[in-house]
């Protein structure tokens, strides 16, 4: 995996969940998803793949308390405040089939080398939608992110319409789709985060790529 370096994500100082940029940058993120499908249902299953310290999970726990958090760093596991967490490849699920209503990731496709790989797992382990939120390389940020930073290199591949054609090439369809926001959860100063929560809106130059998806099978389902 080129984009992968465990000891950089171990190292790496993460903010906690309930920081407030840290909620400046999912609360607008999860109330997209949550106007193309429900969430307020306390028996939904959410699958959060590279969960990280909870940056999302902490935040699904306001809908559902069944919340399973999977991610291959021990140290960023150990910090999410999740009950169910599992160390494990995004690759390598171990997961039944079709066990999770909602699968769901955040920012990890674009350090893959095979994210289409990835994909297919989190395909096999979902009953009805996946989730997939990742970078906007057309945000200069973004961009100079990717280019200063080695193991966010990824970001300079990561647009909206390489991340399309890989859903579309599997059973899958994009029900809702986002580009927006700029407040990112790690590197934006707290003191900006007021001014650019303006930009919580679909436009081209946004930081985010939001996709929420539904399995083929299920299309027609009520």
């Amino acid at each position: 995996m080129t984009f992968e370096n465990k000891d950089y994500f171990s190292r790496h100082k993460y903010r906690k969940p309930e920081d407030y940029a840290v909620k400046s940058y999912v609360t607008p993120k999860i109330d997209f998803i949550a106007k193309t499908i429900c969430l307020k249902n306390p028996s939904i299953k959410i699958l959060d793949v590279g969960s990280g310290n909870g940056t999302f999970s902490f935040y699904f726990k306001e809908y559902t308390n069944n919340i399973t958090c999977v991610d291959y760093s021990y140290n960023l596991l150990k910090n999410n405040p999740v009950n169910f967490k599992v160390l494990a490849s995004a690759y390598d699920l171990p997961i039944r089939d079709g066990y999770f209503d909602i699968v769901f990731e955040a920012n990890l496709l674009h350090h893959l080398d095979h994210p289409e790989e990835a994909i297919e797992e989190m395909l096999r382990c979902s009953s009805k939608y996946l989730i997939f939120i990742e970078p906007n390389k057309y945000n200069p940020l973004m961009y100079l992110f990717g280019l200063l930073v080695p193991s966010e290199k990824g970001m300079l591949f990561s647009d909206i319409k390489k991340w399309r054609t890989i859903i579309k090439s599997q059973n899958i369809s994009i029900i809702s789709s986002s580009i927006t926001g700029m407040v990112s959860q790690q590197n934006t100063p707290s003191f900006m985060v007021p001014l650019l929560k303006f930009f919580d809106f679909n436009f081209l130059f946004g930081e985010y790529i939001i996709l929420v998806c539904k399995k083929d099978e299920v299309k027609n389902e009520k």
